[in-house]
């Protein structure tokens, strides 16, 4: 199965071969898949990249240097972004990316982990995002990454929205996944009606 983009989490009782998720949205086809660890992790997106994924975010609590062996794993093949939190722990962790067809409460994928936690990956239309964000957070998400397909502009509304009741986090682009990050970003609008 192919996908045109990837979320990998990082949760250390995930099973990277089970803990998997394929989402079908307005922009496509994204797989969301769980590694317990950072070597697990650059496997499943050295494998991805085999398979031709064309884009790969970092979501749940990598830092730098796992985002550096990622990116090492995959060798250029696909573009690979980092939320940035780099923060350990938390028991409930929100994604969220823009999806302007999506209701505009949110679609919701929720992944409930063996210990009890919860990753939770939202779609929704831009102008709601922040709304989304401080309903989940009210509702007990501890962490908020958001999506690099969304504007800072919209992640800075977030983290106004939330205030001090979570950290927010927005994927960036590290100098040697711009270029594949702006391909993929052409080709998504292309696709578009």
């Amino acid at each position: 199965m192919s996908y045109d983009e990837a979320f990998l989490f990082l949760h250390p009782a995930a099973d990277p071969s089970a803990d998997r998720v394929a989402l079908e949205h307005s922009g496509g086809r994204t797989l969301l898949a769980w590694a317990p660890d950072v070597p697990a992790a650059a496997r499943v997106a050295a494998e991805l990249a085999d398979q031709g994924v064309r884009l790969i975010e970092l979501y749940r609590g990598f830092d730098l240097a796992g985002a550096a062996q990622v990116i090492e794993a995959v060798g250029g093949r696909a573009p690979v972004g980092l939320a940035g939190t780099g923060r350990p722990g938390g028991r409930s962790w929100a994604t969220i990316y823009t999806d302007d067809n999506a209701d505009p409460e949110g679609v919701h994928v929720v992944q409930e982990h063996r210990d009890g936690s919860r990753t939770t990956v939202v779609g929704a239309p831009e102008a709601t995002i922040p709304a989304v964000a401080a309903a989940l957070v009210r509702s007990g998400v501890e962490v908020v990454e958001v999506c690099g397909g969304t504007p800072l502009t919209t992640a800075a509304q977030v983290a106004a929205a939330v205030g001090d009741a979570a950290p927010v986090g927005l994927v960036t682009w590290p100098f040697e996944s711009i270029d594949g990050a702006v391909a993929f970003k052409a080709a998504f609008e292309s696709s578009r009606p």
